[in-house]
């Protein structure tokens, strides 16, 4: 408290000088003085605490948004060893100009064709993580919260000793390759074709010398007990191997330029490609490479680009069927679907079904062919309202869809029972 001024000491104050005020105009306050030893903190000079601790909180707070930025431009763009699979885009092999089409994905010549209607839609997914497409932490993130994707390590797809150019090449021979299994498989399926033509595109390493041209066409196989055999299809001359043991000697009549030539050569071991000390097969191998094709005038092309793998092979064979038969395939049914396909018309497994299943239901298919092979992993994941059947056969997948269009699919396949079957 500050004195009054008739208490205070003689300091020559005048008895009414204000309280607030000092002679020479110097200021007082109502609060004592610190001691001497304990002078006031400054708290605005550039050493204070305060000031200090503003300074360093700053600082922190600069490196820490500095360290977000870095964490969000590389969670953005640093590429990660992983393959995201997600729904591709669906195309209807049947679909044509006419319909609105940009172009006919599916041109049948050398024989009468047929209008078609509904849909055969080949599938596809949609990879993201192989050279061009790289994958970020970001991708990755949004793909585990979808149950539309599936996170592979890249090795599974794509390895990284591949270029894009490589695996672009490598996409386009299996589309190739599938287009023309396709043409086979449907015309011999059909009876269009009651024959295969097998022709030698190379050799063995233990077959090297024995005669044979790149180009020769297989016409018989005789034995050593003089049995001679047509060779018809693949297989046929699949079939008969498997009954002649390894290092059988056999004579081969080949068409050589509309020469008929008689080649000498020994049966060799069917590879062991797991290593398990087991031959792949039984029976024995020619040694030889064979191409394909039937005996039949009739061809078949597709327009598609940017497209590869061999995936769609089920669903082109199908197409071609639809073409060249009389009648309509679907019914008007928008059928989707999936599948290798073999000249014998075998079906085979692929990947990203689960990804194919969605896009399907997503472009509006209702049906869905799955390969009985890829059953394992249609169960659980089957998009809400699209029904799927299991084939593992050209005819059987024809069948599948004659049973669609006719709304009679009670005994159909489903991937259920085929595990259950196993």
């Amino acid at each position: 408290m500050t004195p009054s001024p008739s208490d205070a000491p003689g300091t020559g104050t005048p008895a009414d000088a204000p309280l607030d005020a000092a002679p020479n105009g110097a200021s007082i306050t109502s609060e004592p003085a610190p001691p001497a030893s304990a002078p006031a903190e400054d708290e605005t000079g550039p050493d204070s605490p305060r000031r200090l601790f503003r300074g360093r909180r700053r600082a922190w707070l600069l490196v820490g948004l500095a360290l977000v930025v870095a964490l969000v431009i590389a969670g953005a763009t640093v590429p990660l060893n992983k393959v995201i699979q997600a729904p591709g885009p669906t195309w209807n092999v049947l679909a044509d100009a006419e319909d609105g089409a940009d172009q006919d994905l599916l041109t049948v010549t050398g024989t009468q064709t047929y209008e078609t209607t509904g849909a055969l839609r080949m599938t596809t997914v949609s990879v993201s993580g192989c050279p061009g497409y790289p994958v970020t932490f970001f991708m990755l993130v949004d793909a585990w919260l979808s149950s539309d994707k599936t996170i592979l390590d890249r090795d599974q797809v794509c390895p990284e000793s591949l270029t894009a150019e490589q695996v672009e090449e490598a996409n386009q021979a299996q589309m190739t390759s599938s287009q023309d299994a396709a043409v086979v498989a449907a015309l011999m399926e059909t009876g269009a074709a009651t024959r295969m033509i097998l022709t030698i595109e190379g050799t063995a390493d233990e077959q090297a010398g024995i005669g044979v041209e790149v180009g020769d066409v297989l016409e018989s196989i005789t034995t050593a007990d003089g049995g001679t055999a047509p060779i018809t299809s693949y297989p046929q001359l699949r079939e008969l191997l498997a009954a002649i043991p390894p290092a059988t000697p056999l004579t081969l009549r080949v068409d050589r330029n509309g020469t008929a030539v008689d080649v000498e050569l020994t049966t060799i071991t069917p590879r062991d490609a797991d290593g398990d000390g087991q031959p792949d097969s039984t029976g024995s191998l020619l040694g030889l490479s064979l191409s394909a094709r039937a005996d039949s005038d009739i061809d078949a092309s597709f327009e598609l680009s940017d497209v590869g793998g061999p995936s769609a092979g089920t669903i082109f064979a199908l197409g071609i069927i639809d073409e060249i038969t009389p009648g309509d395939l679907t019914g008007g049914k928008d059928i989707a679907g999936t599948g290798t396909i073999s000249i014998d018309g075998s079906v085979g497994a692929i990947g990203g079904i689960k990804q194919k299943m969605a896009g399907a239901q997503q472009d509006g298919s209702d049906y869905f062919l799955a390969p009985s092979a890829n059953c394992q992993e249609v169960v659980g994941n089957v998009p809400d309202g699209l029904e799927v059947y299991a084939v593992s056969t050209l005819h059987e997948a024809v069948q599948t869809v004659e049973a669609i269009a006719a709304d009679d699919t009670a005994d159909l396949m489903t991937c259920p029972a085929v595990l259950d079957a196993d």
